[in-house]
């Protein structure tokens, strides 16, 4: 029997799921790999099936819930229709997770199993510890996180096991999940239910076995118990078949970008909408062609009015165009989506943190910033502010605020006019 790679990817460009895509079909060629996807442009559609994904959409009537939790109703459906046509399943995040081996080779002499990955961090504790304890008290209040307090971070971000053990968590995550979403108002995070309902003994799962900071699913954002060997990553003398959080880790997240993107990527003039092209620009710049990058992007850009549908692909494009020196060029790409942002009506309150994040690390590297975005920013934040939010979120909305007012320079380098 063949096994199985389940992910989900919503908004993500080729530019962010090249190096999962790419290292899986090379590490696990003979996984099945499947992506549930959901606002992805026509040109990432194309690079995915091209690479041999399999891809299915997110349900309509999931299409508007919080992608990490309306997840586990996706792959549990699946996996009830079609779970039983797999040995091994492996559930796992995309944007921050690379294949440096068979995931599957380590556990195949296991049977009616379920292998859940753990943090280098307890509930509680003093890395990801005391966040991971909020949301086990939002979601079930805080004798319930008490009672899990010091028991080490399981992470549901990378989850393997048999066909019939990974049906049971799927159904039983969104069972809780949806359970606690209808009670409450406000975002929970999964992995609290995950803790919650492995700790307190809710599935009838007899070989659960942790995969701790060690194992071969590299579970690595809290710690710095790395090094780069090669075109890998390596934890003391020893390559993980997986490593997950690489993001966490500035020089690695460049490591990945080198390895793993296409340094001989070809812009395909098919996919000619605004969000196609600037996934491609960003392509050309993990390609280091900057001056074609700057070309491709600008002859769409002049002709177009609306941005609002390629927001995080501007910024995506913005943020990657900043880790290159200062150039003409570049200075062109990163100016040209911060102008693009001006247009958009509607961002979300990532968005907001997003662009001020951007904002804040152009001026620590001294690239260019367009003063017309930061007064825009501001008088949008001032309006949201000013309406009925909850304390929390007019608390955000002001932080944002100050951060954007604490940005010196500001003057406009250059404006789309």
């Amino acid at each position: 029997m063949k096994n199985l790679v389940m992910g989900a990817a919503k908004g993500y460009g080729w530019d962010i799921l090249e190096p999962f895509v790419i290292s899986c079909k090379i590490n696990c060629p003979s996984a099945e790999l499947i992506l549930f996807v959901d606002d992805i442009s026509d040109f990432t559609c194309d690079k995915l099936v091209n690479a041999g994904v399999l891809l299915k959409t997110f349900p309509n009537e999931l299409k508007y819930g919080v992608p990490n939790n309306t997840r586990w109703k996706i792959f549990s459906d699946f996996l009830k229709m079609h779970g039983d046509a797999y040995e091994q399943i492996f559930i796992t995040d995309t944007r921050d997770v690379i294949f440096q081996g068979d995931v599957f080779e380590p556990f195949k002499n296991l049977t009616n199993y379920l292998g859940v990955t753990t943090e280098a961090d307890v509930i509680g504790g003093n890395k990801a510890g005391n966040e991971n304890y909020s949301w086990l008290v939002d979601c079930f209040g805080k004798d319930a996180a008490e009672r899990l307090r010091n028991r080490k971070i399981i992470c549901d971000g990378t989850i393997i096991g048999t066909s019939v053990e990974m049906k049971i968590f799927a159904e039983k995550m969104w069972q809780v999940v949806s359970a606690v979403e209808s009670r409450v108002n406000f975002r929970i995070h999964d992995q609290a239910v995950a803790n919650y309902i492995i700790y307190n003994g809710f599935l009838p799962i007899r070989n659960l076995i942790e995969i701790d900071v060690d194992g071969e699913i590299f579970t690595m954002g809290l710690t710095d118990n790395f090094y780069i060997g090669g075109d890998k990553i390596l934890r003391g003398n020893e390559i993980p078949a997986v490593v997950h959080q690489y993001n966490r880790h500035n020089e690695l997240i460049d490591f990945v970008d080198e390895i793993y993107h296409d340094k001989n990527f070809q812009v395909d003039n098919r996919f000619n909408d605004m969000r196609s092209v600037t996934e491609q620009a960003t392509c050309l710049l993990f390609a280091n062609r900057i001056g074609d990058a700057a070309k491709f992007f600008m002859k769409k850009f002049l002709v177009v009015e609306d941005f609002s549908g390629c927001v995080k692909a501007l910024m995506r494009l913005w943020e990657i165009a900043m880790r290159n020196p200062l150039s003409p060029a570049s200075e062109l790409l990163e100016l040209s989506a911060q102008s693009a942002l001006k247009s958009v009506e509607n961002f979300s309150a990532a968005d907001w943190n997003e662009i001020c994040n951007l904002l804040i690390r152009a001026q620590e590297c001294r690239h260019p910033v367009d003063g017309e975005l930061k007064f825009y920013i501001v008088n949008r934040l001032l309006k949201l502010a000013e309406q009925k939010f909850s304390a929390n979120e007019r608390e955000q909305y002001l932080s944002c605020i100050e951060l954007i007012i604490s940005i010196e320079g500001g003057e406009i380098f250059w404006a789309r006019k």
